[in-house]
């Protein structure tokens, strides 16, 4: 397997990867998000592949798409309570789901911590809904730690 930084020739690869991860949110939380949507879809990855502060990693595996990675630099300025600081965030994260529990998203976050240190920061952040457990456990043997609950009331 390798992990490629993707650019726009990888876009319908991405789209296509992105499905799984989109029906399972839709299915958890249906207040929350919209039917995956191809054509929606392709748009906002199409314009996060030209985003500067975004970077795109593929899984390869052979020929064969297998997982993909978004990162966003965060760079946020000081003001009255907090400290000036940049970190990465890994806003989106999918896995061909006949290719789990094969290293895949192992493999993507070892590499987006990678891209972290090269941009300058030693932080790698990422959200992770409840209901994703599989998520939660990968996260955690890579070494993510909790430091902020967020709640709701409904």
């Amino acid at each position: 397997m390798r992990i490629l930084r993707a650019s726009t020739v990888h876009l319908s690869d991405i789209v296509g990867l992105n499905r799984a991860v989109q029906d399972l949110h839709v299915e958890q939380e249906p207040r929350c998000f919209r039917p995956f949507d191809e054509a929606a879809v392709t748009e906002f990855i199409q314009y996060s592949l030209g985003d500067p502060s975004v970077t795109f990693l593929l899984a390869v595996d052979g020929e064969k798409p297998v997982g993909y990675a978004m990162l966003r630099v965060q760079d946020r300025a000081a003001h009255a309570y907090s400290l000036p600081r940049r970190f990465v965030e890994l806003e989106q994260i999918a896995v061909d789901p006949d290719s789990r529990k094969q290293g895949v998203g192992t493999a993507l976050i070892d590499e987006a911590f990678a891209v972290a240190n090269a941009l300058g920061s030693c932080d790698l952040e990422l959200s992770v809904w409840d209901f994703n457990q599989d998520a939660q456990r990968l996260f955690q043997r890579k070494g993510f730690k909790p430091y902020l609950h967020r709640m709701r009331k409904t």
